[in-house]
Parts: C-alpha cells; structure tokens; sequence
C-alpha cells in the first residue's frame, strides 16, 4: 500500500488542475437554472416528501455514554462525561490519564510540535525554538505593534522554510478594512499565538493516526480543534508540508497552512478569509463541544454481492431548491479526494474544500487521517459551521458569519454527520461504464452509507449529489443510479439534492 511522495504530489496536483481548468465542468450543478415564466428560480421537488422523510429520525441519534465505551479504538482526548442541555456552558477536561492505551509504536501516533523528539539536526529543541518566535509575536500582538512582516518571519521561523506568504499578506493588507486589520493584528492573531503555545497542555498525550485498514476513531473537544489549527496557521507540524522528504506521513495531506499562503487566485483569500474569520470567532468566545472523526473499513466478507440481491429500493426526495449543507438531521455526503481535504489547503475550491473552509474544524482530520482505500470512508461528526458563502468554485466568496444552532447529541456533538467518499476521478471519462469501475462505486457509497452501528437511530436520511462529477468527470445519471443502490442496500431514505438540476430531477422516476 505504500505510496511514494512523488505520486502523492502528483495525485494533489492532478485534483487541484482539474478543480482550477475545468469551470465548465465544476459548474454541471449549477446550469440548469430552472427559472419559471416569470424568472422567478422554479423549486423542483419529486418523490418522497422531505419532511416525512426527515421525521423519521427528528432528533440526534441516542449514542452509548461516553463512560460506556469500552473498546480500545474509541480513543478520547477529553474526560468522558455525558452533555446535559441544562448545562450546555460545561467545559470539557483534557484527559490526563489515559486508561485507554494507544497501540503501536510512534508511527501511529501524530508526531506533535511539542514532542521532544522534533529536535534539529544537532539535537536543539525545535518547540523551544518555536515557542520563543510565537511568545515575541504575542508580546507584539498584546503592544498593538505586530505587523504582517512580523507575521510572515515568525510563520517562516516557525516552519523553517522561506514561504511565500503573498495571498495571507494581500488579505490582511488589501482586502481588511483597516479596523479588521488591527482586530486582527492585535486580538485575533495573539489569541492564535496562545492556542498554539499552550498544544502542550491543551493535549496530555499525542493523537492517534487513523491509518488505511483501521476501524478507528479519536474524539476532542472543539478547544483542542482549535490548537490543532492554531498549530497549522504556523506550519508547525513536522515532516508534513515538504512532498520530497522521505518520511513516515507521505501517504498523510499536508495539514500546514503553507500552500494556501502562496500566491494564486483571488478564491484563495476568500478560504483564508472563512479560516481567519473562525479564529475570530473562537477569539469571542470559545465553543465547548466535542468534536469525532471516525474511519472506517468494511471487512470483505459484508461487500455486497449486488448481482444477487433483491433488496427494494428505499425512499427517495429529489430537490433541486437545497445544497446538501442545508439539509440537517441526514448524513451529509462530502465529495472527497482520497486524501481528505483535496484541495482546500491549495487551489481546490469545489464542494469539499468549501465545506472545509466554512467549517474548519473537518481540517484537523488532514492531520490524523490517511489517504482511503475503495472499502473506506471518514466520518467527521459534530463540526461547526462558521462562515456563509456565495459563488462556487472560481466565483466562491465568504458572505459573512453563519450561526450554526444545530442540536447536541449526548456526547456534545452537534448534530452534524458528514460522510468522506472519494471517488475515481476519470481521465477518459468513458472507462466509467465499466464493471471494474462501477463495482468500485458502489462499495464506495455502500461503505459510506452502511449505518455505523445497529438500530434504528442510526438509520437517519443520507443527504448526497452529483457525487464524483464535474472536475471528476463522472456521469451524473449512472453515479445517482449508484448511490440509489447503495442506500437502498444499506436500508436508509436518501434525499437528492441536485441544486438546480432540473434535467437530472426530470430524469428520474420516482
């Protein structure tokens, strides 16, 4: 399974070409604007009403306690405890002992900026180093004196490579009014500072990978999201942003903020921008919920033999009046590059890097995820939106705060379940129609859509798209046929939304 540097350059690369080249194919959602005689926007429904739909499951999943979890691959980063909505301003703890062992030696383990092992080549402490060059900032920072030239050296100190730094710097520059700069400047950025200083105590104990082939899952709070981001804004994680170094995390995206530093196109300052504009809200008041990401493989022997079932077909709405983010209460389907993320670090702007950006604590999961086998996917569960937004693609922009009110599970999580699903991305989009191809799908989207426990909790809507189409060339007509399949397989209602699609809504029939 290994995987060299070089193809993980190459595959990023690929992904963010074929997101940047091909705006006639990233815009296949949007070109069907179904406007009525007057030219009003026409909503076109069919199918299963969404509110019966919806009803089925109206509340969070009621999920085991924390303190009844007993298997070694739930691994807690906090104190298990139970959310009471009556106290809904109870903090999480920090685990600080942990009876709960992470197996395996260092290379399972997320190597942090504070680990005494991140030394330079004649043994020097990088974190202490680092540590001093974020303590300057700060005391600039808390003087009103920090500059974006003080930023830019304490980025590059911080990382150790020169960077360009050019689309952070015409943000904060250019496009901030000069009361967002100084907020910025001052409140903003010192508070990042704090939360990148103090990783060492926000985290008693380095993070689990989740490596290929595991069932695995690692839950935080949304505190210890923030130090992990707060750790990225500086580039301080080791071995993970330079491609060519031979190291234990090339088949690992890059969680460091670096490339979406670098110069490029203006979609780039509108990510940076969502990103910044969470730190200030964190920066107001910060969240206290929990936070899972979840990786999951399906073991061989329940891959559907799909030429010998006669399972019916589940119910199904059909919308082109909603995007999946706003369909709550349903498993929200994210059209994923098998390196979590794509794009979003990068030039990538399609429908995972804007979920990534509007809702930034999905980024931690660069850090401890691994590229996806066909039989896997990554749950991220209980992420908060932050940012709205307009524009897709090269038209997208961040159109101000969002409040994100969704109700908590028993855990603390929001109720916000969104599904990792890579699919083939097609460079001779006719090699789609063969059976190789489509078998491939179709695990994809069952093990994707296969209810993570028993019960009928956990049964809730999928919400989905023109999953794998656009940059990724896939045919829209044959992947709905796919994940129509898989969720029926998988026993669960399915709700198309195929925003503006009038034509694939007509094309089916339900």
């Amino acid at each position: 399974m290994a995987e060299s540097s070089s193809d993980l350059q190459q595959h990023v690369e690929e992904v963010d070409n074929a997101e940047s080249n091909s705006e006639e194919n990233l815009d296949i959602e949007i070109v069907d604007p179904c406007l009525n005689d007057e030219g009003a926007l026409e909503i076109v429904t069919k199918g299963t009403p969404l509110e019966t739909i919806l009803n089925i499951h109206p509340q969070p999943p009621c999920v085991k306690d924390m303190e009844q979890i007993q298997h070694n691959n739930f691994i807690f980063m906090i104190s298990p405890f139970k959310y009471d909505p009556l106290n809904p301003e109870r903090e999480p703890i920090t685990s600080r002992i942990s009876n709960r062992s992470i197996n395996g030696s260092d290379a399972n383990l997320v190597f942090m900026p504070c680990s005494p092992h991140n030394v330079t080549d004649n043994k020097r402490s990088i974190w202490l180093l680092n540590r001093q060059s974020l303590i300057n900032l700060k005391n600039m920072c808390d003087h009103h004196m920090a500059t974006i030239k003080d930023l830019k050296k304490t980025i590059r100190e911080c990382a150790h490579r020169h960077y360009n730094l050019d689309c952070l710097q015409k943000l904060i520059d250019d496009v901030y009014s000069n009361d967002e700069r100084a907020h910025f400047m001052s409140t903003v950025l010192s508070n990042i500072c704090t939360l990148a200083l103090n990783v060492d105590t926000i985290f008693s104990r380095p993070l689990p990978l989740l490596r290929i082939g595991t069932n695995r899952s690692v839950t935080m709070s949304q505190q210890q999201a923030a130090s992990l981001l707060a750790c990225a804004f500086f580039c301080l994680f080791p071995n993970r942003s330079d491609y060519k170094q031979k190291n234990k995390r090339r088949s690992f995206p890059n969680p460091n903020f670096n490339a979406l530093y670098q110069s490029g196109h203006p979609k780039k300052i509108q990510k940076l921008k969502c990103i910044l504009h969470y730190f200030r809200r964190i920066t107001e008041k910060m969240p206290n919920g929990i936070i899972t990401i979840q990786r999951f493989a399906l073991p061989t022997h329940l891959f559907p033999q799909w030429s010998d079932l006669q399972t019916g077909l589940c119910d199904l709405h059909l919308t082109t009046g909603k995007k999946i983010e706003d369909v709550n209460g349903a498993l929200q389907v994210d059209f994923a590059c098998k390196y979590i993320g794509g794009g979003v670090l990068g030039n990538g702007c399609v429908q995972e890097e804007i979920r990534f950006t509007i809702c930034p604590e999905m980024l931690v999961s660069l850090l401890v995820c691994e590229r996806m086998e066909p039989n896997e996917c990554i749950f991220l569960i209980g992420c908060e939106r932050y940012s709205s937004y307009r524009g897709y693609a090269n038209s997208f922009q961040f159109d101000g705060d969002y409040i994100d009110n969704t109700p908590k599970d028993n855990w603390g999580r929001k109720w916000s379940h969104l599904v990792a699903m890579d699919a083939i991305c097609f460079r001779d989009p006719s090699t789609q129609y063969d059976m190789e191809c489509v078998d491939r799908e179709l695990l994809k989207a069952y093990t994707s859509f296969r209810p993570l426990e028993e019960g009928s909790d956990y049964e809730f809507a999928i919400v989905t798209g023109n999953w794998g189409c656009g940059a990724f060339h896939g045919d829209k007509y044959v992947k709905a046929i796919i994940q129509l399949m898989a969720a029926s397989e998988a026993r669960r209602p399915l709700i198309y939304a195929a925003y503006h699609d009038k034509t694939l809504i007509d094309s089916l029939d339900v």
